[in-house]
């Protein structure tokens, strides 16, 4: 049985795709990418490249070199004069200037140690290969 909207899609089943958008004009085809881009132009789907259409018009003008883009560029700086500023640098400090607070250093004391007086007259009388 088959749903009464669906009697009529039958016949646009068999359509050649490529025919119909090899008949169609520059313009046309222009139009019908601006449709598609309406229908959903934040998919998540596409790459964002790809979300919106491109609008240059332009041809390539030629391969890229970064050498000669990089001299041009510091060419270009060069010759661009620096903008004055509106409010010059007069070199006052304002406020307190910052000392740090001095930390006491920490000393070890040496503890005495007492040893039993055998002990001690043992380490007096060793070697050092005995120590």
């Amino acid at each position: 049985m088959a749903l009464p909207f669906q009697k009529g899609l039958e016949k646009y089943k068999n359509i050649d795709e490529d025919e119909l958008l090899g008949k169609l004009s520059e313009e046309e085809l222009k139009q019908l990418e601006n449709v598609l881009d309406d229908l959903d132009p934040e998919s998540a789907t596409l790459p964002a490249g790809f979300r919106q259409k491109d609008q240059t018009q332009k041809a390539a003008t030629g391969p890229f070199d970064r050498e000669h883009l990089l001299m041009y560029l510091e060419k270009e700086a060069l010759e661009q004069k620096d903008r004055e500023d509106f409010v010059p640098f007069t070199g006052e400090k304002k406020g307190r200037v910052f000392i740090p607070k001095e930390k006491p250093v920490e000393t070890r004391k040496e503890e005495k140690v007492t040893l039993d007086p055998e002990l001690e007259e043992a380490l007096a009388s060793a070697s050092d290969t005995e120590l």
